[in-house]
């Protein structure tokens, strides 16, 4: 029996219960407990200062100017507006002269056909010979080459066949020769340059073609001396 209540008394010393055993270890826990509320409440405010003190860059507080929107009132109406001002009129203001255009005589420069008729008429000799003589002023003929610009190109009103040399029609000789001819004012052939020559035709073809009368070419209903190319056929 003795061992009995010593053994289960062994064992109520190792753990031990009771108002005496919470009186002796009280302090030692609510120590603890003390430490413990204490260090969790100091990292719950130090996690609110740092999310304070330390932001992201998309979070970082606007410091931009703030423009205030005002509703404006309506505009005041168009029958209050002030009349317009009164000019006072200026007397004897002299008008501009410069560029103002001069009224000029109109001018015929259409040519008639008869105009056109005489000026491609052949000179006469003298008011005796039976026709109209034409006196022409001299002309500022064109060099070969030169730039003269017309409207109407002349055109052949008389044309003589060259003659076919019998030297060249025995050979067999044949082709186009392509002259340069100066055309006057009058219609008259003034020169004559061959541009492509055929060996044993050049001659003929210059001689016919200056016995040929033109048209003369028109500018503003003129007549000017041009430069034209005339084609001569030789053929059998």
């Amino acid at each position: 029996m003795a061992e009995a209540t010593t053994a289960s008394s062994g064992t109520f010393d190792r753990v031990p219960m009771g108002a005496v055993d919470l009186k002796a270890n009280g302090q030692r826990f609510l120590r603890n407990g003390l430490i413990v509320s204490a260090a969790i409440h100091l990292a719950l405010i130090g996690a609110y200062i740092g999310s304070t003190l330390i932001k992201p860059e998309d979070e970082v507080e606007y410091t931009g100017r703030v423009i205030r929107m005002e509703t404006l009132p309506p505009p005041p109406p168009l029958s209050a507006a002030p009349p317009p001002p009164v000019l006072p009129q200026l007397a004897d203001i002299a008008k501009p002269t410069i560029g103002i255009p001069t009224p000029v005589p109109d001018e015929q420069t259409i040519m008639t056909q008869q105009e056109i008729a005489a000026s491609i008429a052949p000179v006469g000799l003298g008011s005796g010979s039976g026709r109209d003589s034409l006196v022409i002023a001299s002309d500022d003929l064109p060099q070969q080459g030169e730039f003269v610009y017309y409207e109407d190109e002349p055109v052949p009103v008389t044309t003589v066949k060259p003659a076919y040399p019998e030297f060249a029609r025995e050979a067999q000789i044949q082709g186009k020769v392509i002259l340069h001819v100066l055309v006057g004012k009058d219609g008259r052939v003034k020169n004559v340059k061959v541009k492509r020559s055929i060996t044993g035709l050049d001659d003929e073809a210059v001689k016919a073609v200056k016995q040929w009368v033109f048209k003369p070419a028109l500018s503003n209903n003129k007549p000017v001396a041009v430069w034209v190319e005339v084609p001569v056929d030789f053929h059998f």
